[in-house]
């Protein structure tokens, strides 16, 4: 556990392991628009107004990035057709200690949560689909498809980073989601998205909101009294770009910090060795593949023969 400044939240970094997660509180609200709705803005509400604790794509990003392990599993049982579909149990371990959920990941799995939890309000948040379209592309795009991201995601494997799901469970939810073509069928995606959702939930137990709307809409719908306090605002563009940016330097350090404990051991290691067999680590390694060479060598000239 460790505390990280992201721009202008800071946020404390968990590694739990929600395998062995159970429902702890009631799941009362399902909020299923897409990211670059509102979501940011609807969780602060949502917490606002009590609802504890509400699950973001923020809390698999950044603030538990082994969500994605648990993530990861169901876009490929969903997707793929590998493993076993979740059902409540499931998002039980993910999601036993939220009361509401929005955004991705939860949002690819629109279906599946209105069946398992039938209790549940629904929200969609809404917003032109032109300008959703410009603002994912200003900001999820070029995270999930930087020229670096690969030789990153190598090393995340390499170090067993707790961080190692973040990237395959997004880039899965955009290879499927929009058809591997964000571009040509984000637009289309969000308005099958829209009209699934209102197609499944019944007109009473749906609200179909913008953000801009403010309180009044969603304290009737949730029936909450109206907070004091402005309705919460925040995420634009910028802000998500530098969250991520921090994010990435965060990691970025810590791969740094393991690569020196590796080398660290690794030249202990080699002195220990030395000291007792006056031969280095790179010469017996040296040496063994040397032979190992000849001997496939050796063996290759005898099959011709």
């Amino acid at each position: 556990m460790a505390t990280y400044q992201f721009h202008d939240v800071v946020k404390t970094v968990t590694r739990i392991d929600r395998r062995n997660g159970k429902r702890q509180v009631p799941m009362k609200v399902l909020a299923l628009g897409l990211c670059r709705t509102g979501t940011d803005s609807l969780r602060q509400a949502l917490r606002a107004l009590g609802y504890n604790d509400t699950y973001h794509g923020y809390m698999a990003a950044l603030e538990n990035p082994r969500d994605c392990e648990l993530w990861y599993e169901a876009l490929r049982a969903k997707y793929d057709g590998v493993g076993k579909p979740f059902g409540r149990e499931d998002f039980d371990q993910l999601l036993g200690n939220c009361q509401a959920v929005c955004d991705f990941p939860a949002a690819a799995f629109s279906k599946e949560l209105i069946e398992a939890y039938p209790e549940a309000k629904v929200i969609l948040t809404e917003r032109d689909v032109d300008e959703w379209h410009s603002s994912v592309k200003r900001t999820f795009q070029p995270l999930l498809f930087h020229p670096l991201f690969p030789l990153m995601q190598l090393l995340e494997n390499l170090f067993v980073m707790h961080t190692r799901w973040l990237r395959p469970t997004w880039t899965k939810i955009w290879t499927h989601y929009f058809n591997d073509n964000f571009e040509a069928n984000g637009r289309k995606a969000f308005e099958a998205h829209y009209a699934s959702v209102k197609e499944m939930v019944p007109p009473e137990n749906l609200l179909v909101y913008k953000v801009s709307e403010g309180w009044e809409p969603l304290c009737k719908f949730l029936g909450q009294p109206v907070p004091p306090q402005p309705y919460p605002t925040g995420n634009r563009v910028s802000v998500f770009q530098q969250r991520f940016r921090d994010a990435i330097f965060y990691n970025g350090k810590e791969m740094i910090e393991k690569l020196g404990k590796m080398m660290a051991f690794y030249l202990c290691f080699n002195w220990v060795f030395k000291k007792f067999t006056k031969r280095s680590l790179v010469d017996m390694a040296g040496s063994v593949g040397l032979r190992l060479m000849v001997r496939l060598l050796l063996f290759r000239r005898k099959s011709v023969q």
